[in-house]
């Protein structure tokens, strides 16, 4: 049996270990900050595209955690954006042989997830939820995105703004698959657990200045956390 070689799947609703959240865009609340958590690695960087972090730099997790969280910016006219924009891959090795990439992909995110390390079959889940603005001009956008083995939260702002600037979506997958568990390598700060930033061949000039960052943080909170202020009154 083969796999479907590229099939997108949009996310509406989402339904995960009694957390239940209806994301409508009207209801996101754009001045919600979602805590970061306890700061495990900071590089600054003049352009971190084609920068590559490997998981054995970051220093010590807390035992207990079980989620990291990756930041970081990049700098584009979306208008100007044709084909989808990779911002990060997970990979063990090269980027060619990534199980999960992340791209811009109008005005959402799309996740790649692909079959096994470097497969040529994967899936491509389209957010339903509408993450970035699209306006004229250069634009610095935000980016962090909260990762567990079989959760992820995504937080994005515009920078131009000081309130009321940020967007949220969740995806109820990780980057485990039934197949393999990576996420225990990003935990263990294996060599093997890899972060890749950029595109290599985007359709339009755009960097990733300023920083990057990992922080630690345990699911279970976050889940409460969600649940008792992002949802509330939603």
């Amino acid at each position: 049996m083969r796999m479907i070689k590229n099939y997108k799947i949009i996310i509406v609703l989402c339904l995960f270990e009694g957390l239940f959240m209806s994301f409508i865009f009207s209801q996101d609340k754009h001045g919600y900050i979602t805590k970061l958590g306890t700061n495990l690695f900071y590089r600054e960087v003049q352009d971190a595209n084609r920068t590559v972090l490997k998981m054995n730099e970051i220093r010590p997790i807390t035992a207990g955690m079980d989620g990291l969280t990756v930041t970081f910016n990049f700098t584009v006219n979306l208008r100007l954006v044709t084909k989808p924009l990779k911002l990060l891959s997970f990979t063990n090795s090269s980027e060619s042989n990534s199980y999960i990439d992340f791209f811009y992909d109008s005005g959402t995110i799309t996740v790649r997830r692909k079959y096994g390390p470097g497969s040529e079959y994967y899936y491509d889940y389209q957010l339903y939820d509408p993450l970035f603005t699209i306006d004229s001009g250069v634009v610095m956008w935000e980016i962090h995105i909260f990762f567990t083995g079989y959760f992820i939260w995504i937080e994005t702002r515009d920078t131009r703004k000081v309130a009321n600037n940020r967007y949220h979506a969740p995806l109820f997958i990780g980057i485990d698959s039934p197949r393999f568990k990576f996420m225990d390598n990003f935990l263990n700060r294996s060599s093997s657990a890899i972060l890749i930033f950029g595109d290599p061949n985007p359709s339009t000039v755009f960097t990733m200045p300023e920083e990057i960052g990992v922080y630690e943080f345990k699911y279970s909170d976050l889940r409460s956390t969600l649940n008792n202020e992002f949802s509330r009154d939603n």
